[in-house]
């Protein structure tokens, strides 16, 4: 981390600290845990799942929607066997 903040690299030497101070905390990093932000991480232990069964969970809507549904090359569901 030294050598990327002396190399011109500060906001990655950051970066880099915060993760390894992110590992230090151990039950926060398991497969399904994220960083974001400013080295926030996201995981079961802190961000509970309130799924509640059918259509409760996050669903695509508006233009993000739009945007996967057009995807190049997406295979028609209509015509899988």
């Amino acid at each position: 981390m030294k050598a990327l903040a002396k190399g011109g690299f500060p906001d990655v030497a950051q970066d880099m600290l915060n993760i390894q101070k992110a590992k230090l905390t151990g039950d926060y990093l398991h497969t399904s845990a994220i960083i974001v932000g400013e080295g926030q991480v996201l995981s079961a232990v802190n961000d509970v799942n309130d799924y509640a069964g059918p259509a409760t969970g996050y669903r695509l809507q508006g233009e993000r929607w739009e945007e996967i549904k057009n995807i190049p090359g997406a295979l028609d569901p209509n015509e899988l066997g």
